[in-house]
């Protein structure tokens, strides 16, 4: 019975030992092993690197000019998407049908051209690579040709 006892004690401390060694955020909040996003453009035009507030004012179509003057087209995941339901949380905080609303919202005022929306990654990161200008948002895990950092990680 003591050894059971001496048993049970070990794993019960061993378990709670894994569980608290780690913080909830450096077990599921890694952008590059959970399934986080990465930007892709293409090189004419873009950054190496911007903020997150920068970023965002990009996507939202705030900002439709590059600093060397080329104009910015967005390419981005549909909403109905994993990766876009994921952008729409992630970056700008807001629900696949609040996103969807608010693009609808800026192309019928006129404040923006609307943005391409596709649904699979492979022909996004094809028009980002053929287009310049070009932004998008694609899953870290796929993310090919020319990523930036953002907030000086290559993963949201």
């Amino acid at each position: 019975m003591r050894l059971f006892k001496n048993i049970a004690f070990i794993l019960l401390g061993g378990f709670l030992l894994m569980f608290f060694s780690f913080t909830p955020e450096e077990q599921f909040n890694d952008p590059q092993t959970d399934g986080g996003l990465a930007v892709v453009v293409n090189s004419k035009g873009a950054p190496a690197e911007m903020p997150l507030s920068k970023l965002k004012i990009i996507l939202k179509g705030e900002q439709q000019r590059w600093k060397d003057g080329s104009k910015i087209t967005l390419a981005l995941m549909k909403t109905s998407t994993g990766v876009g339901e994921d952008m729409a949380k992630r970056i700008f905080g807001m629900t696949s049908k609040e996103l969807n609303k608010y693009f609808l919202s800026q192309v019928f005022q006129g404040k923006m051209s609307s943005p391409q929306f596709f649904d699979s990654e492979e022909d996004l990161l094809k028009y980002i690579k053929n287009n310049d200008g070009a932004i998008g948002v694609t899953s870290f895990k796929n993310a090919s040709g020319t990523t930036i950092t953002v907030d000086g990680k290559k993963a949201i």
